[in-house]
């Protein structure tokens, strides 16, 4: 997630079958309970209350940052300032970063304040905030940091994604498509290849496996005790209420939630 100011925290289902969702996809057995129209979508965080926040495909500068939106009810509301991630704490409040790695979070007026660091991801809980920072480790991955009031401490490991349940339980995803959950001090593999994660409470956990599933899509999953369970259609994003409810972002960039 990227942002600039002044310049400028996972949802189903998109499915392959394209075309309408009411439609062709009802025939297989998919339930989405609501689309929220009118805006294309990269990244998506959701809150409480579904507090809903996107960075959209509208282009706001030549770095890679995006507009961004925030659902009022019934249509997309732009938000100032711009960003390329975006994370939503479990009480609605936003935090994003930008093509910089520059981290803000919101104020709870539409406005942004500063937050010291680096970051490539975002995730957030309760009263936690973990990012995956600028330094990268290995190819693809990236250092792994949790905020500790006024500081960064690092964790060790390295990751592509990151995701937090609301009691602060952060769950990565490495650039090989592995999936850890953080256990104690140490890092407990998962079943399973993503390509992205969302989790909510209660360990609800939600993933783009890495298997390809339409144009430019993935399959979705959500796991069912120590097993993934693959649900029809294809997204490019995901997102996860704090109740587990998970958000999805199609292939043409369309929100959806299950």
């Amino acid at each position: 997630m990227r942002f600039q100011l002044g310049r400028t925290i996972f949802k189903i289902i998109v499915l392959s079958c394209l075309a309408s969702v009411t439609t062709q996809c009802a025939d297989r057995a998919t339930s989405v309970q609501k689309q929220f129209p009118g805006v294309c979508a990269k990244d998506l965080g959701v809150g409480n209350n579904s507090s809903v926040w996107m960075v959209s495909c509208a282009k706001a500068n030549e770095s890679g940052d995006f507009y961004l939106f925030t659902w009022n009810g019934s249509k997309w509301d732009m938000i100032p300032g711009f960003g390329s991630d975006i994370a939503v704490a479990p009480n609605g409040i936003p935090w994003i970063t930008n093509s910089g790695g520059q981290i803000y979070k919101g104020n709870g007026n539409n406005g942004w304040e500063q937050v010291a660091g680096c970051a490539r991801d975002i995730a957030v809980g309760n009263d936690s905030v973990w990012v995956l920072g600028c330094k990268q480790s290995g190819a693809k991955d990236f250092e792994i940091l949790s905020w500790q009031g006024s500081q960064w401490n690092r964790v060790e490991g390295a990751a592509a994604r990151i995701a937090v349940e609301p009691n602060g339980t952060p769950w990565i995803v490495n650039s090989s498509g592995q999936i850890y959950k953080r256990s104690g001090d140490s890092w407990q593999q998962v079943s399973g290849c993503a390509k992205e994660i969302g989790v909510g409470e209660n360990g609800s956990a939600w993933i783009l496996g890495c298997k390809s599933a339409g144009a430019g899509g993935f399959e979705i999953l959500s796991r069912q005790g120590s097993k993934w369970t693959t649900l029809p259609g294809a997204a490019t994003g995901i997102a996860v209420e704090p109740n587990g409810t998970p958000w999805v972002i199609s292939i043409e960039g369309k929100v959806f939630r299950l």
